[in-house]
């Protein structure tokens, strides 16, 4: 008989809740109320792993037009991707490190193994690789987003989107990758990586959200 799988344990886990940065509703000034945890779960970052618990809320006023709109937490979404127990920092890192530092797979993957040491934890050759696609496909965003029809349908039952925008670096010094998210759904619209957040840059970074 299958033995079940048993739940990870993680040494010194930090623990965080998170809500919405919104906190009064945008159609009827209501204060938002919480009505679901819309996850909870341990994100692996470079700094340790996380346990993360995100509150949804929702207007309380039945008569608001926006009355079942879900409100999640930027901040939250900005750890990591949908699916992803390691955190956009190191997805970020592992294409970092890959495109423009110029490392081979096997590079990336020692270098992850002594970063997530400290922490007793491990990473294998093959998530590394998964990390890597996930890297790609980030800065593919912009092109994916236009042909998903269920997910326009879902911004137009919103009223439009809500825009967040988070820089990660990799390393101290180096460049920065802008992503840009909708609140709304936690639906990643496009990634670019830039070398300065001077007023051009940002519309360019913003371009294909605004087009």
């Amino acid at each position: 008989m299958r033995k079940p799988k048993q739940a990870r344990v993680y040494r010194e886990v930090t623990r965080s809740s998170f809500r919405p940065e919104i906190t009064v509703c945008p159609t009827c000034q209501s204060r938002l109320h919480r009505y679901a945890t819309l996850s909870e779960r341990t994100v692996i970052r470079l700094s340790g792993p996380l346990k993360l618990i995100h509150r949804g809320y929702r207007c309380p006023n039945e008569e608001c037009a926006t009355h079942r709109r879900s409100y999640r937490s930027a901040a939250a979404d900005a750890l990591a991707l949908p699916g992803f127990t390691f955190g956009v920092d190191i997805v970020i890192l592992v294409g970092h490190l890959r495109l423009w530092k110029h490392q081979t797979l096997d590079e990336v993957y020692q270098g992850l193994l002594e970063r997530l040491a400290p922490f007793g934890l491990s990473i294998s050759r093959r998530e590394v690789l998964y990390l890597f696609d996930a890297y790609c496909t980030l800065l593919q965003a912009g092109s994916l987003v236009a042909e998903d029809r269920e997910w326009l349908a879902q911004v137009q039952a919103n009223g439009g989107l809500l825009i967040s925008i988070d820089g990660i670096q990799p390393e101290k010094g180096n460049e920065t990758v802008y992503v840009v998210r909708d609140v709304l759904t936690g639906r990643v619209l496009t990634a670019d990586n830039v070398t300065s957040s001077d007023k051009e840059v940002m519309k360019r970074v913003l371009a294909p959200v605004v087009s």
